[in-house]
């Protein structure tokens, strides 16, 4: 199979298709059997995938053109053989694969457990690294007499793992040397819990029309996100699909709760998102959620765990005639248009210590940006 894989979705897969088909009748089938068998298999993977069906699972199991390929066409016509192989390949995996045109998406490797949760590795198309407590490209919970636990390769399709060492792997619960993870997959090395996501894998519910004011916002948010010094504090009681695009993305985040009494809400934390100006995430944040109190963003160069502790301070404030402090949720942009306007300078001097500025829809109909600077 080639190095780069052209299948990286429903429509790739079609289109290659297509051409193997095309090209298997150019070579005469009646000349020899193995074409033949090509010939019909290729016609069963079309007969399983037409119309936008997806394959049940035996029936991807069904073919055999990736060995047929492999033993048989190589050396004679090498780009034939890599097009059957990726086919096979893919076919078995059909169910991985997004609808619509072919997109290099990146693979995220993030840790889920213990004192370095939210930590993301993100995997560049075809390029291995491995995972490990020392003497690895990707070190989690250092040590100094550790090694290596695992090699990871994203090849746009499928996360493939391998252990390294004596140090076995359990993925999706199952003890293994070697397997693999689709979007959302999970597993386990030295102790350590992982989950794989695709970058932007899972489409919007619905078509997306963003408002004058989300297209107006999203300009201005952009030119300050080419800097490196945006970020936002998404919350994620509002909107499961926020989540979600955070998740699915290479943005580094991470509630604003702490411990293990803080992962019970992980559902409805506040998030904080350093935003990448190679990412995506901040267009789709802004065109999908722009007017529906998604949150707010900051910008600041002061670094993500300094800003985190800033703002992880006013998740709780005094209140007269309260016996305990309650929780603010001064990230719902509701609640900040209204405080903004009682605001004391001392209250603007405090929230605005290790930010620039904060911006954030105002409310409806206009839902213009706010500042606080």
């Amino acid at each position: 199979m080639a190095d780069v894989m052209r299948i990286l979705s429903r429509d790739a897969f079609a289109e290659v298709l297509a051409e193997a088909r095309r090209r298997t009748r150019a070579l005469d089938p009646s000349r020899w059997p193995l074409l033949q068998q090509i010939e019909a298999q290729l016609q069963f993977i079309a007969k399983q995938t037409r119309n936008g069906r997806v394959p049940h699972e035996d029936d991807r199991r069904h073919t055999t053109l990736g060995p047929l390929a492999a033993r048989n066409l190589e050396d004679i016509d090498p780009e034939y053989a890599d097009q059957l192989e990726e086919l096979d390949y893919t076919f078995r995996r059909y169910p991985q694969l997004p609808a619509g045109p072919p997109v290099r998406r990146r693979g995220v490797l993030q840790v889920w457990s213990g004192r370095e949760t939210y930590r993301k590795l993100v995997l560049d198309l075809g390029v291995p690294r491995t995972v490990g407590s020392a003497g690895a490209d990707f070190v989690v919970h250092g040590d100094p007499a550790g090694s290596p636990h695992f090699q990871i390769l994203w090849d746009g399709v499928s996360a493939h793992v391998q252990a390294e060492g004596s140090h076995r792997l359990a993925i999706h619960g199952g003890s293994a040397w070697y397997g693999e993870m689709a979007n959302r997959g999970w597993m386990t090395a030295v102790r350590t819990t992982y989950r794989f996501l695709v970058e932007d894998h899972t489409p919007p519910p619905g078509p997306i029309a963003p408002s004058a004011a989300a297209c107006d916002a999203l300009a201005e948010l952009e030119r300050r996100c080419d800097t490196g010094k945006l970020y936002a504090i998404i919350d994620a009681a509002r909107s499961d699909r926020a989540l979600q695009l955070v998740e699915e993305s290479i943005d580094p985040y991470a509630s604003l709760y702490d411990g293990e009494q803080g992962r019970a809400f992980d559902d409805i934390a506040p998030y904080l998102v350093h935003l990448q100006p190679s990412s995506w995430l901040l267009e789709r944040l802004v065109t999908e959620g722009w007017g529906d109190a998604w949150g707010l963003y900051v910008e600041s160069g002061a670094g993500f765990d300094k800003v985190r502790r800033h703002f992880r301070q006013f998740l709780k404030v005094e209140v007269e005639g309260e016996a305990r402090p309650m929780f603010f949720r001064f990230y719902d942009p509701r609640v900040l248009s209204t405080f903004v306007e009682v605001m004391t300078p001392e209250q603007k001097s405090e929230l605005l210590k290790a930010v620039d500025v904060v911006l954030f829809e105002r409310s409806a109909p206009h839902l213009r940006m706010g500042v606080i600077e």
